[in-house]
């Protein structure tokens, strides 16, 4: 065990261990095993009624059409996926596919008599890629989304989805969200690296989620309302901000002194790019308020688990190496990393 302990100082010796997970987590987020995602949007149109002559009676039968927008990767890591509908909803009108920003994009309308209530969705060829499917569902009485995974392609029409449901729904929305969100993890680890004491950091976590929260639920409820493009930008240079204090390593600054003022100013931003996701993905018409507020629970139980792991990475390396001492090789990367992201997302603009 000395043997290996020995090695392992040498391997790393200049830079900790922690700084290769750093690399692995953050630096490199367009490998081929990333999750990617892949859109279903359906709309329900008002219902029609179609006249049919038999015999001598007047058949009248109604029918209800859907219109839809499937948008896939062009490259899905895997097999081209098709979504599949029950026997008796047909498609019709589908248009030809266009290719646009890397995304295979088509339309078409569902005609499905009775609706599309209890019928049966499934993603064929989901289950041999590393690409979920976002389904997003609007009518006059409904609006929900739900996530189709690689484990899980199929998917059973509601007419309206039960509370329950939409807690588990937008619960496990929050969670992914966040630990998918490599621009928000990296600002956490930077107030882990920043934070002197446990006290300061539980101050900070604290600041950056009300802050966080606030801004999630007023630009979600329109109260305020921000361009998405410039707060992703500035959310990279709120990275890029305390990397530099990092490298700095001015234990007077006031990131050092009062990381719960700089967590919670920040934090505000991060809301935005947060609210940013919600929007995209809808919230029930009915639970509106409860899917808000489950989402934002999510988004924290991911928080918790990031930061119970890298506190748990942390402990683990400080037993042989002083991380502090390595913060300015720490800072370098993270700068790297975060300065990368606010050039191709000004870009956008």
């Amino acid at each position: 065990m000395n043997i290996l302990l020995l090695k392992m100082k040498q391997v790393f010796k200049g830079a900790p261990a922690f700084i290769f997970l750093l690399l692995m987590s953050f630096a490199n987020t367009t490998q081929a095993n990333k999750i990617q995602l892949a859109y279903l949007q359906i709309e329900a149109l008002p219902p029609s009624s179609i006249e049919m002559q038999a015999a001598d009676d007047l058949i009248v039968q109604q029918q209800i059409y859907h219109k839809v927008m499937w948008k896939q990767p062009v490259n899905t890591n895997g097999a081209p996926l098709t979504p599949v509908f029950s026997e008796g909803i047909k498609i019709t009108d589908k248009a030809a596919p266009v290719i646009l920003n890397g995304a295979n994009i088509q339309y078409f309308t569902l005609t499905a008599p009775q609706g599309l209530a209890n019928s049966l969705l499934r993603i064929d060829n989901l289950e041999k890629t590393t690409t979920e499917v976002m389904l997003k569902y609007h009518s006059s009485i409904s609006d929900y989304s739900v996530r189709l995974t690689p484990s899980s392609p199929s998917y059973t029409f509601l007419k309206s989805p039960s509370s329950w449901q939409t807690i588990q729904s937008y619960t496990v929305f929050g969670v992914a969200h966040i630990l998918e969100g490599y621009d928000h993890l990296l600002f956490v680890l930077c107030l882990l690296l920043i934070a002197s004491s446990l006290k300061k950091l539980l101050w900070a976590i604290t600041g950056f989620t009300l802050a966080h929260s606030i801004t999630l639920v007023l630009s979600t409820l329109n109260v305020i309302k921000l361009a998405i493009a410039p707060v992703e930008a500035v959310i990279a240079l709120s990275i890029v901000f305390l990397a530099v204090e990092i490298a700095k390593n001015n234990t007077q600054s006031l990131s050092y002194r009062y990381p719960v003022a700089v967590s919670s100013s920040f934090g505000l931003l991060h809301g935005f790019g947060f609210a940013s996701v919600l929007l995209e993905l809808g919230l029930p018409k009915n639970d509106q308020f409860l899917a808000l507020g489950f989402f934002n629970v999510g988004v924290e139980i991911g928080q918790l688990l990031f930061i119970t792991a890298m506190l748990f990475v942390i402990w683990s390396v400080k037993k042989h190496i002083d991380i502090r001492k390595h913060n300015r090789i720490n800072a370098y990367i993270i700068g790297s990393i975060s300065s990368m992201w606010l050039f191709e997302r000004v870009l956008q603009f």
